[in-house]
Protein backbone atom coordinates (compact mmCIF):
# COMPACT_ATOMS: atom_id res chain seq x y z
CA UNK A 1 0.00 0.00 0.00
CA UNK A 2 2.79 2.58 1.07
CA UNK A 3 4.15 1.98 -2.70
CA UNK A 4 1.25 3.14 -4.25
CA UNK A 5 1.12 5.86 -2.23
CA UNK A 6 4.39 7.27 -2.92
CA UNK A 7 3.49 6.23 -7.32
CA UNK A 8 0.49 8.37 -6.84
CA UNK A 9 2.80 11.29 -5.31
CA UNK A 10 5.20 10.72 -7.64
CA UNK A 11 2.93 11.32 -10.70
CA UNK A 12 0.78 14.10 -8.96
CA UNK A 13 3.88 15.94 -8.90
CA UNK A 14 5.44 15.19 -12.38
CA UNK A 15 1.70 16.60 -13.33
CA UNK A 16 1.52 19.08 -11.20
CA UNK A 17 4.99 20.09 -12.36
CA UNK A 18 4.02 20.39 -16.11
CA UNK A 19 0.89 22.09 -15.52
CA UNK A 20 3.15 25.09 -13.59
CA UNK A 21 5.87 25.00 -16.85
CA UNK A 22 2.78 25.16 -19.63
CA UNK A 23 1.27 28.43 -17.19
CA UNK A 24 4.29 29.75 -17.56
CA UNK A 25 4.52 29.37 -21.02
CA UNK A 26 1.06 30.82 -21.64
CA UNK A 27 1.91 34.13 -18.80
CA UNK A 28 4.68 34.85 -21.29
CA UNK A 29 3.02 34.26 -24.61
CA UNK A 30 0.19 36.91 -23.09
CA UNK A 31 3.02 39.46 -22.12
CA UNK A 32 4.48 39.27 -25.97
CA UNK A 33 0.85 39.11 -27.11
CA UNK A 34 0.39 42.25 -24.89
CA UNK A 35 3.68 44.08 -26.38
CA UNK A 36 2.70 43.26 -30.03
CA UNK A 37 -0.68 45.21 -29.38
CA UNK A 38 0.85 48.04 -28.34
CA UNK A 39 3.54 48.64 -30.59
CA UNK A 40 0.34 47.89 -33.33
CA UNK A 41 -0.97 51.02 -31.26
CA UNK A 42 1.36 53.12 -31.59
CA UNK A 43 2.11 52.46 -35.25
CA UNK A 44 -1.50 53.70 -35.70
CA UNK A 45 -1.53 56.84 -33.93
CA UNK A 46 1.86 57.55 -35.87
CA UNK A 47 0.02 56.79 -39.24
CA UNK A 48 -3.12 58.60 -37.83
CA UNK A 49 -1.04 61.63 -37.10
CA UNK A 50 0.27 61.56 -40.55
CA UNK A 51 -2.63 61.06 -42.10
CA UNK A 52 -4.37 64.25 -40.35
CA UNK A 53 -0.48 65.98 -41.32
CA UNK A 54 -1.15 65.51 -44.89
CA UNK A 55 -4.47 66.64 -44.64
CA UNK A 56 -3.55 70.02 -43.53
CA UNK A 57 -1.89 72.76 -46.00
CA UNK A 58 0.98 74.20 -45.93
CA UNK A 59 0.67 77.55 -44.33
CA UNK A 60 -0.29 75.59 -41.32
CA UNK A 61 2.47 73.02 -41.27
CA UNK A 62 0.94 70.18 -43.27
CA UNK A 63 1.78 67.92 -46.00
CA UNK A 64 -0.07 69.68 -48.99
CA UNK A 65 -2.23 66.28 -49.74
CA UNK A 66 1.55 64.52 -50.11
CA UNK A 67 3.23 62.46 -47.32
CA UNK A 68 6.62 63.40 -49.15
CA UNK A 69 7.66 65.83 -46.37
CA UNK A 70 7.56 63.00 -43.84
CA UNK A 71 10.44 60.76 -45.35
CA UNK A 72 12.84 62.00 -43.05
CA UNK A 73 12.51 62.83 -39.65
CA UNK A 74 8.78 62.96 -40.01
CA UNK A 75 7.82 61.73 -36.41
CA UNK A 76 8.81 65.35 -35.29
CA UNK A 77 7.28 66.79 -37.64
CA UNK A 78 3.98 65.38 -36.69
CA UNK A 79 5.02 66.15 -33.01
CA UNK A 80 5.34 62.42 -31.90
CA UNK A 81 8.71 61.19 -30.28
CA UNK A 82 10.23 57.93 -32.04
CA UNK A 83 10.61 55.91 -28.63
CA UNK A 84 7.76 55.25 -26.19
CA UNK A 85 7.80 52.29 -23.57
CA UNK A 86 6.22 50.08 -26.76
CA UNK A 87 9.21 50.35 -28.70
CA UNK A 88 11.08 52.73 -31.37
CA UNK A 89 8.15 53.25 -34.15
CA UNK A 90 9.32 55.67 -37.30
CA UNK A 91 8.09 56.77 -40.73
CA UNK A 92 10.89 54.49 -42.84
CA UNK A 93 9.00 55.00 -45.88
CA UNK A 94 6.75 58.35 -47.76
CA UNK A 95 6.12 59.14 -50.85
CA UNK A 96 3.08 61.40 -52.65
CA UNK A 97 0.15 59.03 -51.76
CA UNK A 98 1.89 55.93 -49.63
CA UNK A 99 3.58 56.05 -46.17
CA UNK A 100 5.29 52.81 -44.19
CA UNK A 101 5.46 53.10 -40.36
CA UNK A 102 7.99 50.19 -38.82
CA UNK A 103 8.80 49.31 -35.32
CA UNK A 104 10.42 47.49 -32.85
CA UNK A 105 10.02 46.53 -28.98
CA UNK A 106 12.72 47.46 -26.68
CA UNK A 107 11.28 44.37 -24.53
CA UNK A 108 11.36 41.90 -27.59
CA UNK A 109 13.90 42.78 -29.99
CA UNK A 110 12.56 39.92 -32.50
CA UNK A 111 9.29 41.81 -32.57
CA UNK A 112 8.42 44.01 -35.08
CA UNK A 113 5.44 46.00 -36.88
CA UNK A 114 4.42 47.22 -40.13
CA UNK A 115 2.12 49.19 -40.99
CA UNK A 116 1.24 50.18 -44.48
CA UNK A 117 -1.31 53.41 -45.82
CA UNK A 118 -2.09 54.56 -49.37
CA UNK A 119 -3.83 57.63 -48.96
CA UNK A 120 -6.14 58.19 -46.66
CA UNK A 121 -6.73 54.32 -45.52
CA UNK A 122 -4.35 52.05 -43.46
CA UNK A 123 -4.01 49.02 -45.93
CA UNK A 124 -2.97 46.87 -43.07
CA UNK A 125 -0.18 45.81 -40.23
CA UNK A 126 2.21 43.14 -40.38
CA UNK A 127 3.34 41.84 -36.69
CA UNK A 128 6.27 39.80 -37.05
CA UNK A 129 8.07 37.70 -33.86
CA UNK A 130 10.53 36.65 -35.89
CA UNK A 131 12.83 39.34 -36.22
CA UNK A 132 12.49 39.47 -39.66
CA UNK A 133 10.95 43.63 -39.40
CA UNK A 134 13.86 45.74 -38.64
CA UNK A 135 13.66 49.62 -38.68
CA UNK A 136 17.20 49.34 -41.04
CA UNK A 137 15.78 47.55 -43.51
Amino acid sequence: MGQQQLLLLAISLIVAAIAVLAGIEAVQQGIRQSAADRLVDRGLTVASAAVAWKIRKDPFVGGNASYAGLATNGNAKIGLSDTTEAGVVVITAATDGTLEVTGVSLRYPELGIRTYVEEYEVLRTDVKFDGSITIDD
